[in-house]
């Protein structure tokens, strides 16, 4: 009896990717026109699921799990503990400000200077926080489902697009809860 190797199926698969560390902590408010949310905060978790249709690759894997987790741990970290602040509102003036502290005490002047982030609201209410305490995203609104969005882009230009294509990938899917039941999918 003669044994044949039989080429590897062409398949469909879907790769699942969480970890405990895709997770970020975030205070938001969302505004649009004639509203504003309160400023609160969520502990925020991420997944990415990734779709293709082809052989598994030479080494073996569709795509590495822990590219897609460096990857994704790296752009939680970078969220973890920040004001996530809407860039491209249509409805909040943005703009960053020096604050000169000049006296101190003991009528000491200090000429420390910090960058802050100054958000006028359509209400009239001003926030104000420190430059390095605010994530400057580029969306129009800091909800979860263009946090999603955001989170796609970041991670397809991490992973590397053209190797993504090279192993068959078509589809990326990014979860982002905000809460127990509460999650946006893109």
């Amino acid at each position: 009896m003669s044994m044949t190797s039989t080429p590897p199926p062409i398949t469909t698969f879907e790769i699942n990717v969480s970890n405990a560390a895709f997770k970020f902590n975030a205070a938001h408010f969302v505004a649009y026109q004639n509203f504003r949310e309160r400023l609160h905060g969520h502990n925020y978790t991420v997944s990415v699921k990734l779709c293709g249709s082809r052989t598994i690759s030479y080494d073996g894997y569709v795509v590495d799990f822990g590219c897609v987790k460096a990857v994704t741990k790296k752009i939680c970290k970078e969220l973890n503990e920040h004001f996530i602040c809407p860039m491209l509102s249509d409805v909040l003036d943005i703009s960053t400000i020096n604050v000169t502290e000049e006296d101190d005490k003991h009528g000491e002047t200090n000429q420390a200077v910090e960058d802050n982030v100054k958000i006028v609201c359509e209400d009239g209410s001003i926030f104000v926080f420190p430059k390095r305490d605010c994530a400057l995203l580029p969306i129009a609104h800091s909800t979860t489902e263009e946090l999603a969005i955001y989170l796609w882009g970041e991670i397809l230009i991490a992973l590397d697009t053209q190797e993504l294509t090279k192993r068959g990938v078509h589809t990326m899917e990014i979860t982002v809860a905000e809460a127990v039941g509460q999650e946006a999918v893109f």
